[in-house]
């Protein structure tokens, strides 16, 4: 409830200040997320979320409380076709009240059928409209379409919205989903060295979403998925992940570090003016955050083995989210052509046409080391006292 009520406080916030065009707050609708899909025929679908600030308060006051009024749904969904965005969202006024106010969007799903059908140019609208929330999560959805997502009614949060964004940033801070904002999403279409990424949104049931998964685009279509370790894989890669909990078994034990600092260096080795490899070198530091298991960890070789498990597995989910950008989309999504571009210009120039399927063929070699920092408190396993 906190967050739905900071939620709407921003909202207001940013409605209430008086100036020239200031509008009043029962003018209009308050958008919290807007869907983009595409139906069989190709016609744009836009769904919109739009929130009543009086029925959320309303709920949040009589929460867990009695209460003999009506209640008033907090939140309404609605979906319109159209040519274009623009025409979608202009034609919704034939169905809804007031006008939309798209400055308070916090979340944008975009459906599959629509990023199959590539989004460079239709996400044009969003670009140029001034009222567009650039700093909104993007999210491509999996296996429903955004209005479903947009319908769920969660136990958790009032707004569903809000509920979403949440679970964006939670997975993110664990490095298991790429969270994306719209400004970032526009400079990603605008860079022609490297292809876009898009975290992805599952619908659960009527209440819950989960967000874990990487959307893969190539030249601005979804041309396929990583799961959540091939994520953390990339994320490794790209220097995104803050920190995450990494897991591995020894001897019978398990050992789950906590990452609390990950660098990396990417690098494209040349060799008589072509590139000849690929070059992956990662360094983390961790913490021991639990163990499983009979021994007691008190010995430097102790830590070195859990240290060389660990950096195993790290490579292991890198070499996954590789083999799939490589061999299964043939897309550079990691940023190798940006370094190209950068130390070799003249040969960027001649192959950046080609430069994903030259991409797609070169070895790579990953090495990753981590160093143990801590231990814990304890050294020795729970367990009964004999």
């Amino acid at each position: 409830m906190k967050i739905s009520k900071l939620a709407i406080l921003f909202m207001l916030s940013i409605l209430l200040p008086g100036c020239w065009d200031n509008t009043d707050l029962t003018d209009i609708n308050i958008v919290t997320a807007l869907g983009i899909d595409k139906d069989e025929d190709g016609k744009i679908i836009v769904t919109v979320q739009v929130a009543e600030p009086a029925a959320v308060q309303l709920t949040s006051s009589t929460h867990g409380g009695g209460g003999g009024s009506a209640q008033i749904k907090p939140v309404y969904v609605k979906s319109y076709k159209g040519e274009t965005i623009y025409d979608a969202l202009i034609s919704m006024k034939s169905i809804i009240d007031k006008r939309l106010f798209l400055s308070t969007t916090q979340v944008l799903i975009l459906g599959e059928r629509f990023c199959k059908d590539g989004i460079n140019e239709t996400l044009d609208y969003l670009h140029r409209d001034y009222q567009a929330n650039y700093l909104a999560d993007v999210l491509v959805a999996r296996g429903a379409t955004p209005e479903q997502i947009l319908k769920i009614q969660p136990d958790m949060d009032t707004i569903p919205a809000m509920y979403i964004k949440g679970t964006a940033e939670n997975t993110a801070i664990r490095a298991k989903v790429e969270r994306k904002m719209l400004i970032e999403l526009f400079k990603d279409i605008k860079n022609e060295c490297r292809q876009a990424t898009i975290g992805q949104i599952t619908r659960l049931d009527d209440k819950t979403v989960k967000t874990e998964g990487t959307a893969v685009f190539m030249n601005g279509k979804l041309v396929g998925w990583l799961d959540q370790y091939q994520t953390r894989g990339y994320l490794f890669v790209t220097d995104k992940v803050k920190h995450t909990t990494v897991s591995c078994s020894v001897n019978n034990s398990k050992i789950s570090v906590e990452i609390i600092q990950s660098s990396g260096k990417k690098n494209v080795i040349f060799k008589n003016g072509e590139p000849a490899k690929l070059s992956i070198q990662m360094r983390l530091e961790g913490n021991i955050s639990e163990y499983i298991g009979k021994e007691t960890l008190n010995s430097p070789e102790d830590i070195r083995i859990i240290e060389k498990k660990i950096s195993q597995e790290v490579k292991k989910e890198i070499n996954m989210a590789l083999t799939k950008a490589q061999k299964d989309y043939s897309s550079d999504i990691f940023g190798f052509g940006e370094l190209v571009h950068k130390y070799y210009p003249q040969y960027w120039k001649k192959v950046m046409d080609k430069w994903n399927d030259i991409f797609s063929r070169l070895p790579v070699d990953v090495w990753v080391d981590i160093k143990i920092r801590q231990t814990g408190l304890i050294k020795s396993p729970m367990k009964k006292d004999e």
